[in-house]
């Protein structure tokens, strides 16, 4: 007998435990209070109403019943919206969707994006284009992504070494992430599907047994590659990105052995159409498309600025800078997530042998400088547009592939059984905290430090259903991640360590003690 979860029993779990946490998320929104919400909600609408490319103008035919931040003023169309990024502001001040349906055309920023994700999410905007239709776009997305990281806890704990990866997918799920999946908006199945795409791709190039290609990380890494160059321009840096840190350099053996396998070529072949089809998208509609130039900005202020203010801030909207990135945490927050980050990014590089290190450098270059010399080089066109979550999709993997390199050449299954307990323990209440306080700054503008009250209610449940939700989503969360984090009573089947460089010693056959920890041998440590 050997306690290994079965697959079916710990994705059920895990996609409970996110899809409530999301959930929570959702309940507690007002509509526009996370990140251009209404702009997602009204291509989505528009979408379902066969307003599928964008008229003259980014217009879009949408129901005025979403439509409630556009106010005609003396024959002018004005973009009114009271609360978000005015902190001091409740929700209540801003008028409720739903009322008339009469389709009008109005300005849509969002109005190029690929229609696919409004598609699968959006539906019931066609329906009941009021809170009803939100709530349940809300809860589809939320499922979505939910469903995409219980894939990525069952590859974590049956593909990996010492379930190192489970610990990293703890530091990895930030509050954003649960924030952005409770509301209408392409950016977090985006994330998710480049988690997936990390645990998938370090399964399949550097965690391998003896047995045949394992068809499951191929599927995984299939379709999240196609899911994440899908929503937004973006998707296909990202694939790149990811791809080429966990594959550059690598035992070409391994990469035949896998191409020559049917699996992998239908689900490179899947890929390649996703790619194309989100290219073709991208230029034929003009998505990527930049305003001529508006600023009169020099790069030296620029640079000072950027410097000093907005690229540090950045770190903390990964963590969690909620509502349009106005709305920031209690400080102890991203003190403790960055240390629970810093152990594992930094332990890998730590370490990691000469290929580790590569790995680990290129992904975070690859990760931050596009968008960085992108925002540089189109300031006076754009001006300051990163975002932290912007980010994301890309370093999500950077704990990943920490965990996966400590796994590899310095810790044991009992060490990672610890570690990924006391993240659990460390990480996990941090993501209520988050939906309290940001259900206080909608609820009240932060002048009641109560989230039971303030002027703006929630339309369902009230104050209590969204910490209701987001209560059970953490301790079912809690429960997985204790139960999944076990180490095996019998050893599962040797994982072959890559060959790394030549300033490291390959680990040869690796013994086990009594309770699951590894007796490392002396010759294999340096």
């Amino acid at each position: 007998m050997t306690n290994r979860p079965s697959g079916a029993r710990l994705w059920l779990l895990a996609f409970i435990g996110f899809w409530l946490l999301h959930a929570g998320w959702a309940f507690a929104a007002p509509f526009d209070g996370p990140p251009d919400e209404e702009q997602h909600a009204l291509r989505a609408a528009a979408i379902m109403n066969g307003d599928i490319f964008s008229r003259e103008g980014n217009g879009q035919l949408v129901p005025q019943s979403l439509d409630k931040n556009n106010k005609l003023e003396n024959g002018v169309l004005r973009h009114r919206s009271c609360f978000p990024m005015q902190v001091t502001v409740p929700a209540s001040c801003t008028e409720e969707p739903g009322g008339d349906r009469t389709l009008v055309v109005r300005y849509v920023s969002e109005a190029r994006f690929n229609p696919v994700y409004y598609a699968v999410v959006g539906w019931p905007l066609k329906f009941w284009p009021e809170w009803r239709g939100i709530m349940l776009s809300r809860l589809i997305s939320a499922g979505l992504m939910a469903a995409m990281l219980a894939c990525a806890v069952v590859g974590a704990v049956r593909w990996t070494r010492h379930r190192a990866l489970l610990a990293g997918i703890v530091v990895a799920v930030t509050p954003m992430t649960a924030h952005l999946a409770g509301s209408i908006n392409p950016n977090g199945i985006e994330i998710t599907a480049g988690l997936c795409l990390g645990v998938a791709l370090i399964a399949l190039l550097h965690e391998r047994g003896g047995g045949p290609v394992n068809k499951a990380a191929v599927a995984l890494a299939a379709v999240s590659s196609a899911v994440i160059v899908t929503p937004r321009f973006s998707g296909v840096m990202w694939l790149c990105v990811i791809a080429f840190a966990l594959l550059v350099p690598v035992r070409w053996q391994r990469v035949k052995e896998l191409v020559r396998t049917r699996a992998v070529q239908v689900g490179l072949g899947a890929v390649v159409l996703a790619g194309i089809a989100s290219v073709l998208w991208t230029f034929t509609n003009g998505t990527a498309e930049v305003a001529p130039p508006r600023y009169d900005y020099q790069y030296k202020d620029v640079l000072k600025v950027a410097l000093l203010d907005f690229w540090p801030n950045l770190a903390n909207q990964m963590v969690g800078v909620m509502g349009w990135a106005e709305t920031l945490m209690p400080r102890l927050i991203y003190v403790v997530w960055f240390a629970a980050l810093g152990v594992l990014i930094l332990g890998g590089f730590i370490v990691g042998g000469r290929v580790d290190r590569w790995r680990m450098i290129a992904l975070f270059f690859g990760t931050f400088t596009p968008l960085l010399a992108a925002e540089l080089y189109l300031i006076n066109q754009t001006g300051w547009f990163n975002q932290g979550r912007y980010f994301l999709p890309g370093a999500v993997v950077l704990p990943l592939l920490g965990a996966h390199i400590l796994a590899k050449n310095a810790l044991t299954a009992a060490h990672f059984r610890s570690a990924t307990r006391v993240f659990a323990l460390l990480l996990l209440p941090i993501h209520l905290v988050c939906v309290a306080f940001t259900m206080i700054r909608w609820q009240s503008g932060l002048a009641i430090m109560n989230p039971f009250k303030g002027s703006w209610v929630q339309p369902y449940g009230g104050h209590v259903l969204p910490l209701a939700a987001a209560t059970l989503g953490v301790i079912v969360l809690f429960a997985m991640f204790w139960w999944a984090s076990r180490v095996p009573t019998e050893p599962a089947a040797e994982v072959e360590a890559e060959p790394v460089s030549d300033d490291t010693t390959t680990i040869e056959a690796v013994p086990h003690t009594d309770n699951g920890e590894t007796r490392v041998p002396e010759t294999a440590r340096q």
